[in-house]
C-alpha cells in the first residue's frame, strides 16, 4: 500500500477504527489518519484536513456513508471513498457504487483494504492526468 497518505476515517466504533488503523498502518508507514464520527466534523475534515482518501463506515448515528458520499460529491470533491461496512445487501452496494463510492469492503474482509486504497488513487490519479492531457489538447 502506498504510504503517506492522508485517510478520512469515518467511525464511531472506536475498536473498529483502531482495528483499521493497525491493518493500515501495518501494510504501510507514514500514513496518517483523521477520525470522524459525525456528519459537522466530516465536513470540517474536508475543508481543513484535506484527505487524499475516505474509509468510511455505513452507518453512524444520524449519518451514513450514503451522505458522507453524497456531501463529497456536491461538492465536486473526487476523493476516493471506500465503505467498509459489517452487512450490507447486493442492492445497497450497487446503488453506492453508482452514486461514485471506489469501493466497498465487509468489515470481515478487511485485508482487502489495503488493495482497495491502491487501487482507488491509482485510478484517481490517471483521471487527473488524463484531464490533463485532455485540457492541453483543447489548448492545442
Amino acid at each position: 500500500m502506498t504510504s503517506g497518505i492522508k485517510i478520512l476515517l469515518i467511525e464511531d466504533n472506536p475498536l473498529d477504527a483502531e482495528i483499521i488503523q493497525r491493518l493500515l498502518r501495518k501494510e504501510a508507514d507514514g500514513n496518517e489518519f483523521h477520525l470522524v464520527m459525525n456528519k459537522e466534523t466530516f465536513v470540517r475534515a474536508l475543508d481543513e484536513y484535506k484527505p487524499d482518501v475516505i474509509v468510511s463506515d455505513n452507518s453512524l448515528p444520524q449519518f451514513d456513508a450514503s451522505e458522507a458520499l453524497r456531501i463529497t460529491r456536491g461538492r465536486s470533491l473526487y476523493i476516493p471513498f471506500i465503505l467498509v461496512t459489517g452487512t450490507v445487501s447486493e442492492e445497497f452496494a450497487a446503488g453506492i457504487i453508482k452514486a461514485g463510492a471506489d469501493d466497498y469492503i465487509l468489515k470481515d474482509r478487511l485485508i482487502r483494504l489495503p488493495t482497495a486504497i491502491d487501487a482507488a488513487l491509482k485510478k484517481r490519479k490517471t483521471e487527473i492526468e488524463r484531464a490533463r492531457v485532455e485540457e492541453e489538447l483543447k489548448k492545442s
